[in-house]
């Protein structure tokens, strides 16, 4: 009997023992689902407060101000930034002492008698040939006490072979003596000018292939994008895009015209997708992005392979471009790429989008799962 009672007094023990390693291996993985919640916490308010961050460096107030100028001026206009858009920033020093008609790099100011001329310049020549850029442009000159003073507008650089509009501002963009007031601090102005490109022709590279009336022998419809035209086969086109095999063949009111009205992209684009599409190697860092959206817009997955494989294996761009494209563009080989190079916190922040509206959720969740792998 004793015997039996001492055998049952250890099987206590023995179980008193188990049921607390059990207990200390429930605080730890408690303690670890702590550390992985505290660390997507930690993502979360990052992409918060970046977001944060740029909502209130790109809030800027706008002041209308009447200009004698003969540029056409929208006031409080919103310009979108999809598409081809880039923003210049500079601090202008030494403003007391500017010189009239002292210009300096491609945006630039300038004291015009009792006013500040604020304008774009854009570098082009008469000699590169013909081109243009449609542009819908805003001009800012920050104030740390007052509003900021901005002005929109629409305008086209351009060169038509006669003259070349290469500049384009306002000659009295504000007083002097309100710049002076409010504008400027520690004699220093900072300016910005944010663009959206529209429409370009003739400004990135000489064309590979010719699609002009020169080709109409060879074609059997017209397709016109942005007043320009392209001479191309139906047949071939439709052979590689279900949306002009639907267009062409199928029963619309434009399968059976000889000219049809493209929207919605560039002409230059186009120009290179169809390059690419008839066997040119038209694609770099500077046309993979335009060739992409129009492959994409037309549903070309031969075009859209040769842009991913130059985004693989060729494109210098940026983790976070390359990621963004991916997932733009549903690049999935692209985006297991950019996934495979995140190896650090550092590299998931550097991929964060500036608002967290433009993170897509099936990155958000790949990059959670990275934070905590990395954990």
């Amino acid at each position: 009997m004793h015997k039996i009672c001492q055998e049952l007094l250890e099987k206590q023990k023995n179980l008193e023992k188990t049921n607390i390693e059990i207990i200390e291996k429930l605080h730890s993985t408690e303690s670890e689902i702590q550390k992985l919640s505290s660390g997507q916490d930690q993502i979360l308010q990052e992409i918060q407060l970046k977001s944060n961050k740029i909502d209130e460096e790109t809030d800027v107030s706008s002041q209308s101000i009447t200009s004698d100028s003969s540029e056409t001026t929208i006031h409080n206009e919103k310009i979108p930034m999809t598409g081809k858009y880039f923003m210049l920033k500079h601090v202008f020093k030494n403003v007391s002492t500017m010189n009239e008609n002292e210009y300096q790099w491609r945006m630039y100011v300038t004291r015009n008698n009792e006013n500040l001329s604020f304008y774009l310049f854009c570098s082009q020549s008469l000699e590169r040939g013909k081109w243009s850029i449609e542009t819908n442009r805003k001009h800012i000159i920050i104030s740390n006490r007052a509003k900021n003073c901005v002005k929109t507008a629409n305008r086209t650089f351009c060169n038509d072979g006669i003259e070349l509009n290469s500049s384009w501002g306002w000659a009295e963009f504000i007083e002097w003596k309100a710049l002076d007031e409010d504008f400027l601090m520690d004699d220093k102005l900072t300016a910005e000018i944010h663009v959206k490109i529209k429409n370009t022709t003739g400004i990135y590279k000489d064309n590979l292939r010719v699609f002009d009336e020169t080709m109409e022998e060879f074609s059997d419809v017209v397709l016109v994008v942005n007043e320009e035209k392209f001479y191309v086969s139906k047949l071939f086109l439709a052979a590689h895009s279900s949306f002009f095999k639907a267009l062409f063949l199928g029963n619309f009111n434009d399968s059976k015209k000889s000219e049809i009205k493209l929207t919605g992209i560039d002409a230059d684009d186009f120009q290179n997708y169809l390059e690419v599409l008839y066997g040119e190697y038209s694609i770099d860092e500077f046309t993979v992005e335009g060739i992409l959206l129009v492959a994409d817009m037309y549903d070309t997955p031969l075009v859209i392979r040769k842009c991913e494989e130059f985004l693989l294996e060729k494109s210098k761009k940026s983790l976070k471009k390359k990621l963004q494209m991916a997932t733009k563009y549903h690049l999935e080989a692209l985006k297991k790429q950019c996934l495979t190079e995140i190896k650090s916190i550092a590299d998931i922040k550097s991929v964060l989008p500036g608002s967290i509206q433009d993170l897509d959720p099936s990155i958000m969740g790949e990059l959670l799962a990275k934070a905590i792998s990395l954990h």
